[in-house]
C-alpha cells in the first residue's frame, strides 16, 4: 500500500499501484516506469483504475528510507512505501509518539 501526503496539509490519498509516467515535448506517455522517478517524471496511482495523477515533478528532494520526497510547482508531496515506512519516518519527526 502506498500513501501520498501534501506537506502542511491534512489531505492524503492510497494506493495498490504507482507508476511513474514520462512525457515528451508534446505532453505524449513516453515511457511509463515501475520506481526510479526522475524530475519530469509524473506519479500515477492506481493507474489502472480510479486514478490520482501529479503534475510533473519538478525537484526530488530526498529518496530513500521508504519516503519520496518531492516538489511539483508549488506542491510539495511525501509519498511513503508503506503505511509502516510512514509510521516510522513521523516517529522520527517528532510528529507521533510511541504507546
Amino acid at each position: 500500500m502506498f500513501k501520498l501526503t501534501k506537506c502542511n496539509s491534512e489531505w492524503s490519498t492510497s494506493a495498490q499501484t504507482i507508476k511513474w509516467v514520462e512525457r515528451d515535448s508534446s505532453d505524449r506517455i513516453k515511457h511509463i516506469h515501475d520506481s526510479n522517478p526522475k524530475v519530469g517524471f509524473s506519479l500515477a496511482m492506481d493507474p489502472y483504475g480510479n486514478q490520482y495523477q501529479t503534475e510533473p515533478i519538478t525537484e526530488i528532494i530526498n529518496d530513500e528510507g521508504g519516503v519520496i520526497h518531492f516538489k511539483i510547482k508549488d506542491v510539495e508531496y511525501k509519498l511513503f512505501l508503506t503505511d509502516y515506512f510512514k509510521n516510522i519516518y513521523l516517529q522520527f519527526e517528532g510528529e507521533i509518539t510511541e504507546d
